[in-house]
């Protein structure tokens, strides 16, 4: 048996390989830099960032409608028990 072989495996020689990862690697980053890039992306980042914007505000005036809404509701409630009257027989 070759010196590094394991049982039901041969053994390599990684001298016979026809790259190293030196050469992946930089195939791969050449690959990266000559890619296209997304010619919108700046206009992409803009765009996602006025929906977040938009998406909050929405938010906080729904709360704040809500808020608003019961408060008012709170108010008749007492007002009405107040004058004994009850509010469900409106």
């Amino acid at each position: 048996m070759l010196p590094g072989a394991h049982e039901g495996r041969p053994a390599v020689d990684r001298a016979s390989y026809a790259f190293s990862h030196e050469t992946v690697f930089a195939d791969l980053r050449l690959a990266a830099m000559t890619r296209e890039r997304e010619p919108s992306s700046k206009a992409y980042r803009q765009d996602r960032f006025e929906n977040t914007e938009r998406a909050a505000k929405e938010t906080i005036e729904a709360e704040q409608r809500a808020r608003r809404e019961k408060t008012k509701r709170l108010k008749e409630l007492r007002l009405s028990q107040q004058s004994g009257k009850d509010p469900a027989t409106k």
